[in-house]
C-alpha cells in the first residue's frame, strides 16, 4: 500500500482524540508502512507528545493551518497515485477498510471515494444516517463529500486545484463537488466520529448550519464567511 497511498491528517489541539485515530490505523490492514502525514496548526496541548509515541506508523509532522491549507500542503508533499484525507477525531474499526477503498479506487477507477459516518451518539448516528442519505443521493448529481474520510486521485486533485483556501468552512464539499459523479463512489463501511461539534454549537445551531450550508451550496460567497466554525 505505500507505494500507492499517502494519509494527510489535520489537527490543531486534538489531544483527547489523535491517539484513537492513530490506533485504529495501527490496526488497519498492510498500513505500517504507509505514509502518515500530519499538518499541524500549531497545537499547544499533548498532541504532538501523542503523536510522536506511535513509533510503529511512518508519521511526519509538517506545520499546518485551517484544514484547507493543511491538507493541500500535505497532498502536494505526497508522491503517491492516491491520497487519503482523514479528520483527526476519526475512529476507523474495519480493519480492512482503507486497504478495501485502495482497491475500490482502482477496481472501478475512481477520483473520489468516501465512507458512511456513524457515533456512538444515539442522536449524532440520526444526523449520520441523514448525512450518509445525502451522500449516497449526491452520486447521481454533484458528489457530496466530507474531509472525515476522503479519498481522492492525487492528479484529479491537483488538476482541481486542490481545496479552496478561500473559504472559511465546507471546503472539502466544495472540492468534492467538482468531481465527476461517474467517478465518485461509495465504500460499505462506516467511520466513526463523536459529538463534540455538536456540543460547541449546540444540536439546533448545527442542524441549521448544515441547512444553510445547502441552500446556499452554490453560493461560494457565503462560505467565505467566518462562523467561528474551527475556533
Amino acid at each position: 500500500m505505500k507505494e500507492k497511498l499517502t494519509i494527510v491528517i489535520p489537527c490543531k489541539n486534538e489531544e483527547n482524540y489523535i491517539g484513537n485515530l492513530l490506533k485504529s490505523l495501527s490496526n488497519q490492514y498492510d498500513i505500517l508502512s504507509t505514509r502518515i502525514i500530519i499538518s499541524d496548526a500549531g497545537s499547544t496541548d499533548s498532541t504532538l507528545d501523542i503523536i510522536k509515541s506511535f513509533q510503529n506508523l511512518n508519521i511526519e509532522v509538517i506545520e499546518g493551518g485551517l484544514p484547507a491549507f493543511g491538507r493541500n500542503k500535505g497532498a502536494y508533499l505526497s508522491t503517491t497515485e492516491y491520497v487519503l484525507f482523514i479528520d483527526s477525531d476519526i475512529e476507523i474499526k474495519n480493519e480492512y477498510t482503507i486497504s478495501d477503498s485502495l482497491l475500490m479506487m482502482e477496481d472501478k477507477k475512481l477520483d473520489m471515494l468516501s465512507a458512511m459516518l456513524n457515533s456512538h451518539y444515539l442522536i449524532v448516528k440520526f444526523l449520520y444516517k441523514i448525512n450518509n442519505i445525502i451522500v449516497y443521493l449526491s452520486r447521481f448529481d454533484n458528489p457530496f463529500c466530507v474531509g472525515s474520510y476522503m479519498m481522492v486521485r492525487l492528479s484529479t486533485f491537483k488538476s482541481l486545484g486542490g481545496f479552496p483556501e478561500d473559504v472559511m468552512h465546507c471546503e472539502d464539499y466544495l472540492f468534492s463537488k467538482k468531481i465527476n459523479s461517474n467517478r465518485f463512489g461509495i465504500i460499505d463501511r462506516y467511520v466513526y466520529s463523536d459529538d463534540r461539534r455538536f456540543k460547541k454549537m449546540g444540536y439546533w445551531k448545527m442542524i441549521k448550519y448544515i441547512f444553510y450550508n445547502i441552500l446556499n451550496r452554490n453560493n461560494y460567497d457565503y462560505f467565505k464567511k467566518d462562523i467561528n466554525y474551527w475556533l
